[in-house]
């Protein structure tokens, strides 16, 4: 694993941050004497009631039937009597904001998901930012697409969005560093120039995007002052979608010449996850943005991460800070959850969140520091205490995807395991086909996540039938029959002896198998001497089992 380099903060803000930390005021703008706008239509886009009106559209929201287009000021007033136009607001402009003023992956503790192999694996995370360098050998963008222009690049011409991309899924390799979520899919949304600046308009389309390409985690490293409807709308829908939006409470300056009771937008929005900044001492960054709104800290000063700029093959890196890199490190650890639970709700993983956070500042949740620092999934089952004497050997059984949690996120351990169950996690282990077919049971259907791969055991000599010719997929297996399972998967070879277990007669079924693992150590009995052999098995009882087979020597 590569060394974990600690990373810093962004922030993306309404106004756009100087290097000498002048900032641009947050007012609405006007365009070539037009000012841009976002429409909302009573029962659909009616785009007929601009017929009139010199107008350019930007983009359509047909999820929530409005438009976003720039107008003439004056014809503003107009539409707004119009009985198919619902309302009308103006569109925002939208900045990054970046302080380059090294740490963070320690104190969120992700050396805990890593050593269960969890990393993000499968989870889509959209990046709605500048962009993301196509060329960075640190990162493994999926796709993506450019809402600002009709240039089909999204490469980042900025740094902002790279630098974000790189806190949450920079790849486990030997160069640069590695993210929070190192084999999540990336997806590069360009709604932001190489100013690091733009519209609202083109933020909510991106949105619109993530929630039609079914998007699991949308990163938001930017903040405007006031409520949008359109901006609602969409994260509404996105939520609706079960897809979790993160988004940084915002640098702590000026909105409309005051400072804000709490934090910005989107941050603000109830459907978000708000992310404020620490420093490395766990304390409120002065910069961040506090608030009643606020959900979580992360880290967010002094962040080494990927950078746009790829030359020649190698990569970019930059040192930055800010709520902005706080954001990713939060939606990383979002993307880790929703791996570990794919069907798990939303507001079970924020609640899972929530409990796992470190609480700082005053107890439970307050102004400065939400629910405290976020921190990295600690184990991938919800019913696990910690340190259980079986958890090495599930670790690796977990992380190798032999064994799986169920539905609910629980592993069960005390749960006595069934013969499919069985029969499909060493058919994981040894690389059987299971696709699902007719098995040659009767009791097996063609339909269950076990048939094919109970019907490749049978080929293979592993398993049989009762005498009725039937499976019995669902009854509990004995610790004899799995003993002798795993001695004919494994073809373990080991020295015969006579069976060291008082309830084992040399003539019983499984007498050899059981002694040849007993003497590979593979098996143990009871501190009482006996086996057990007609007891049901337990899923922890059975995990290290499999697993010593499993990295048993081949004979």
């Amino acid at each position: 694993m590569k060394k974990l380099i600690v990373i810093c903060m962004f922030i993306l803000f309404i106004s756009y941050v100087f290097s000498d930390n002048q900032e641009v005021s947050a007012s609405i703008e006007s365009t070539d004497e037009k000012q841009r706008v976002i429409i909302g239509f009573e029962e659909k886009v009616e785009e007929d009631v601009l017929s009139e009106i010199p107008y350019d559209l930007h983009h359509t929201y047909d999820s929530f039937n409005a438009i976003a287009v720039s107008l003439p000021v004056e014809s503003i007033s107009n539409l707004e009597r119009q009985p198919e136009v619902k309302w009308i607001e103006s569109d925002q402009k939208v900045s990054a904001n970046a302080q380059k003023i090294d740490w963070g992956y320690e104190s969120i503790n992700s050396n805990l998901s890593y050593d269960w192999g969890v990393t993000g694996e499968g989870v889509n995370v959209a990046v709605i930012d500048t962009g993301i360098d196509e060329e960075h050998p640190d990162l493994n963008i999926k796709g993506g697409k450019n809402f600002i222009n009709s240039n089909s690049s999204y490469d980042d011409d900025n740094g902002h969005g790279t630098h974000v991309a790189g806190v949450i899924g920079a790849e486990d390799n030997s160069i640069g560093i590695i993210g929070v979520a190192p084999q999540a899919n990336l997806y590069a949304l360009k709604a932001l120039d190489r100013d690091g600046e733009g519209w609202e308009a083109e933020i909510i389309a991106g949105i619109q995007w993530a929630v039609e390409n079914k998007m699991d985690v949308i990163n938001l490293s930017l903040t405007s002052c006031k409520s949008s409807e359109a901006m609602k709308k969409v994260l509404n829908e996105a939520e609706n979608n079960g897809i979790s939006v993160v988004a940084a409470s915002g640098n702590k300056l000026l909105c409309n010449g005051e400072y804000l009771n709490d934090v910005m937008y989107p941050a603000r929005y109830s459907s978000v996850i708000s992310v404020g900044a620490v420093d490395r001492n766990k304390e409120r960054a002065l910069f961040s943005y506090g608030g009643d709104s606020l959900d979580f800290v992360a880290p967010g000063e002094s962040i080494y991460s990927t950078y746009a700029g790829s030359q020649s093959g190698g990569g970019a890196y930059e040192t930055l800070n800010g709520t902005s890199m706080a954001a990713p490190y939060v939606a990383g650890i979002v993307a880790l959850h929703k791996q570990a639970f794919p069907e798990l709700s939303l507001d079970d993983i924020n609640d899972m969140m929530i409990e796992q956070s470190l609480d700082l500042g005053q107890r439970g949740k307050d102004f400065k520091y939400g629910h405290g620092l976020i921190q990295s999934l600690e184990r991938p089952f919800l019913d696990m205490t910690a340190n259980p004497w079986f958890e090495p050997y599930l670790k690796s059984l977990y992380s190798d995807h032999i064994i799986k949690g169920f539905p609910d996120g629980t592993f069960r351990p005390n749960s006595e395991i069934s013969r499919e169950e069985a029969i499909t996690m060493v058919g994981r282990a040894l690389g059987l086909d299971g696709k699902k077919r007719d098995s040659g049971f009767p009791d097996v259907s063609r339909d269950s996540y076990s048939s094919g791969y109970i019907a490749s055991a049978e080929e293979k000599g592993i398993i049989e039938g009762f005498p009725s010719g039937n499976f019995e997929p669902d009854i509990s297996i004995k610790r004899a029959d799995i003993a002798l399972i795993i001695h004919k998967a494994y073809e373990i070879e080991g020295d015969k002896s006579s069976n060291e277990y008082t309830d084992v007669a040399d003539k019983f079924y499984a007498s050899n198998a059981i002694s040849k693992l007993s003497n590979e150590g593979i098996i143990v009995g009871y501190p009482d001497g006996t086996f057990r052999p007609r007891s049901n098995i337990t899923r922890s009882e059975f995990t290290p089992l499999l697993a010593k087979a499993d990295d048993a020597p081949v004979r």
